[in-house]
């Protein structure tokens, strides 16, 4: 899209109005501008009084109206504005009437006093670029005008924000004139843009020398089809795409009389909106159950009624309730027994690492109330159990037992979960066949949400899982993890076992939902050997590999796929030992024989499977938790990655950024500051005390002495740094994920956003995907640049890795393996890896 200077063509004539040029520089007067009752003088010449209008004047005269739908625009223009760190703010939408909305909303919250302290005596003035055209009849003399202007607010020495809403036609080479571009430059001139999506593209995003003085700001409600839109799907919120998801879509191409009747989740914009019950009504559904407060329904229709629900506006997104199925020494393999003892530390005496009062909610098959496991002196440290399935409390099945024992087991023989002393919650969503389904897994997280607070409820394990179809924008189970993770609950999932055929073929992009949220921390699987040495250690072949394969399809009909780097770290999750349920009589030939004096209370088993993994992750979390209740889920993240030990041989679609080694997470969180609340901690704060010296990093557990990763993973790319540890990082607060804070650039060039209070100055951007070398910072052979993860959401070609891991057509992995496309699991949905649990799937131990 070309748009030419202020709107003016080549052609045209500009308007015959005799305006003097001494009239320009002339007769300036001052003007008082009050504010919180004080008074900030600054000179206007003629021009800048005849050709702008002072926005927060008209906010303090009450002539502006407020606007509460335009909340996430301005907050985050304040927040740009505030940090004073030299990019100026954009506002980025195709209708120049909802750009100065957006602006107005600014002008009020200063004229009110509602905005912080740097914005307090500021003045947001807007240039009329109508009026000063009309008063122009060269475009010299259009520059000159705008010069004028300009010099105005750099003499203002900082309290006039200029408002363009034509901002591209400003910067430039095009540009009628560069004192504005030069001004901000030189940090003279605060500005506010405003911009169509196409020319912020092509004038500014496009252009690096001019690129890197703004940001821009998307209005969501108003460009869900625009370019910008479509290339921001790693960091955009809310729904995305196509809001029917694409199985629906195949059922109903499948159905063409739409006769077949199924059982969606639907995610109402309103849920109580009369328009949308009365169609729910005509079309015969009906309404099984609401998902707690939420707008989420459950209800049975028929295909038919889809496209109406579709093209109605009422509605987020709809999706099959589909089925959700398990993915099913550790203490000292982790390096949970070196740090069991804790040395006194400030005011805080010396203490027992064991997850006290911590607690850890379980969603799975249930919990065997009856089992020693779960008893502290013989009390019962199960704190609530509640069930969704109708199938009673208890563990019928055995999976959910054998879980929250990793997590959270008591001392028995030489047997100790990771968290010992923590307080269980079960939260049946699995029936005693371990199966379920997506509405029992939501109610089951919404059950946490409500009473997290009453069971001092930190950690969530999921180690269960669907098919990963949708987006992690429109996936209704990735939703409430994110809800659970703003409420600042750390929510572990695993990755899924997918990452094999029963032939043996390695298998990439086989991550089940939610593992593939960015909210969540995704825990991949390892074989510890049964040793406690790390040296040893290796992905078990069935731990499911990303990218993240979940998508959304596009206004043009293409699909976009999230291809995310995941998981986010791995842990021993081959044949482990845990509790096995008095009431399950699945595969007695796992069980373990009981040692002299023990009962059918004391049963243990050995379990394979990212399932086992994910609650020694959580068990972990637990502990870090307790040593820091002040920790964001966010931040017990980056403690896991930062101090992970990088596995030679697997590259990070493998392993994320390494194996579990709860002694480093250890060693940083309890040298952090405890005074601290992370959560209202601004950007760049420092969150360690003075005279404080990083821990080495390194660790050596089970006599193996390793390096640390010293990174995280974030989206499609790596960020390192000791930074990462001195300093607060935006993107550990609850609401944000760590990809928050990447700009990607033409679908390939990633640059870190310190501007908008993401992350700090001083970190290193890592743009590759590698194959490790077992040493720090994702040191290794690259297996490919982390570019080909994002632009229309395919991998190569047809959504294929390169080289080891190179895509080359259709989805199959030349030489390493084959990509799980569309989210389809091998084989039909049947998971590998979770130690034969049933006859009637086909399962294996390593």
């Amino acid at each position: 899209m070309n748009i030419s200077i202020f709107g003016f063509t080549k052609t045209r004539k500009f308007a015959v109005i005799a305006l003097l040029a001494s009239f320009i520089f002339s007769n300036a007067f001052a003007v008082g501008v009050v504010n919180n009752n004080k008074t900030a003088a600054f000179t206007k010449s003629a021009v800048t009084a005849k050709c702008t209008t002072d926005l927060t004047q008209l906010g303090r005269e009450g002539r502006l109206q407020e606007n509460s739908r335009f909340e996430k625009e301005t907050t985050k223009l304040i927040s740009v504005l505030a940090n004073a760190n030299g990019r100026q703010p954009v506002i980025v939408d195709e209708d120049k009437a909802v750009q100065e909305t957006v602006v107005e909303q600014v002008a009020i919250r200063i004229a009110m006093a509602n905005v912080p302290a740097k914005l307090a005596m500021r003045t947001i003035l807007k240039i009329e670029t109508a009026k000063l055209f009309s008063n122009a009849n060269s475009s010299d003399e259009a520059a000159a005008m705008i010069d004028a202007i300009v010099a105005d607010a750099v003499a203002a020495n900082g309290r006039v924000i200029l408002f363009v809403d034509e901002l591209t036609n400003l910067v430039g080479e095009k540009a009628v004139t560069q004192s504005l571009f030069n001004a901000v430059v030189e940090g003279k001139l605060v500005v506010i843009g405003g911009s169509s999506a196409a020319a912020y593209e092509e004038r500014i995003e496009s252009k690096s020398e001019i690129a890197g003085h703004f940001t821009g700001i998307l209005v969501t409600d108003n460009s869900s089809n625009s370019a910008v839109a479509e290339n921001k799907n790693a960091d955009d919120e809310g729904y995305r795409g196509d809001n029917v998801s694409p199985d629906l879509r195949d059922m109903m191409a499948n159905d063409p009389s739409g006769s077949t009747r199924v059982d969606v989740i639907l995610q109402a914009k309103d849920a109580d909106n009369a328009s949308l019950r009365q169609m729910l009504a005509n079309g015969q559904a009906r309404i099984n159950e609401r998902i707690g407060n939420d707008e989420t329904l459950v209800v049975n229709l028929p295909l038919s009624l889809l496209g109406t629900l579709s093209a109605s506006g009422l509605m987020n997104y709809v999706s099959p309730n589909r089925p959700t199925v398990r993915t099913g020494h550790v203490d000292v393999t982790t390096g949970a027994s070196l740090m069991r003892s804790q040395p006194a530390n400030g005011t805080r005496p010396a203490y027992t690492l064991d997850g006290n009062s911590i607690g850890i909610a379980v969603l799975d098959s249930g919990i065997d109330p009856g089992h020693n496991g779960f008893k502290d002196a013989g009390v019962s440290r199960i704190a609530a159990n509640v069930d969704f399935t109708g199938s009673g409390i208890g563990d019928g099945y055995g999976h959910g037992t054998h879980v929250a024992g990793l997590a959270s087991g008591s001392k028995i023989g030489h047997f100790e979960g990771i968290a010992p002393k923590s307080k269980v919650i079960s939260v049946k969503v699995l029936n005693n066949n371990g199966a379920g389904q997506t509405t029992w897994l939501l109610n089951g997280l919404n059950w946490v949400l409500a009473n997290h607070a009453a069971h001092n409820i930190k950690v969530v394990n999921l180690s269960l899982g669907g098919d990963a179809v949708d987006s992690y924008t429109n996936d209704p189970v990735c939703l409430k993890v994110k809800e659970l993770v703003n409420a600042g609950i750390v929510v572990v999932a695993a990755a899924g076992n997918v990452g094999k055929t029963s032939t043996g073929t390695k298998v990439y992009g086989g991550i089940h939902s939610p593992g593939n949220s960015p909210y969540a921390i995704t825990v991949g699987a390892t074989k510890s050997m049964g040793t406690v040495s790390r040296s040893d250690d290796s992905i078990a072949s069935f731990s499911s590999r990303g990218p993240t394969r979940s998508s959304y399809t596009n206004s043009a009909g293409i699909r976009i796929y999230d291809n995310l780097i995941k998981p986010d770290l791995v842990a021993p999750g081959n044949k482990l030992v845990s509790y096995k349920s008095g009431s399950s009589s699945s595969q007695p030939t796992l069980e373990l024989t009981l040692a002299t004096g023990q009962t059918s209370s004391d049963k243990k088993m050995r379990l394979s499977g990212t399932s086992m993994a994910s609650p020694v992750v959580a068990g972990a979390a637990a502990l870090l938790m307790q040593v820091n209740p002040n920790l964001t889920p966010g931040m017990v993240k980056m403690l896991l990655q930062y101090s992970a030990q990088p596995i030679a041989g697997a590259d990070m679609l493998e392993q994320g950024a390494g194996q579990l080694n709860l002694e480093g997470a250890v060693k940083i969180a309890r040298s952090l500051r405890t005074d601290l609340d992370f959560e209202t901690a601004a950007n760049g704060t420092s969150q360690i005390p003075i005279g404080w010296v990083a821990p080495t990093a390194s660790s050596t557990v089970g006599g193996t002495t390793f390096p640390w990763a010293q990174m995280i993973v974030n989206g499609h790319t790596t960020m390192k740094g000791t930074i990462l540890l001195s300093l607060f990082q935006g993107v550990y607060k609850r609401e944000r994920a760590f990809l928050d804070g990447i700009t990607i650039t033409n679908g390939e060039l990633f640059s870190i956003n310190t501007v908008e209070g993401f992350y700090t100055a001083g970190l290193t951007l890592g743009s590759s995907v590698t194959l490790s070398n077992g040493g720090a910072y994702g040191s290794g052979t690259v297996v490919l640049a982390s570019g080909v993860l994002v632009g229309d959401g395919v991998l190569v070609g047809d959504g294929v890795l390169v080289g080891d891991g190179v895509l080359v057509g259709d989805g199959v992995l030349v030489g390493d393996g084959v990509l799980v496309g569309d989210g389809v699991l091998v084989g039909d949905g049947v998971l590998v890896g979770d130690s034969i649990m049933s006859g009637d799937e086909t399962l294996w131990e390593e």
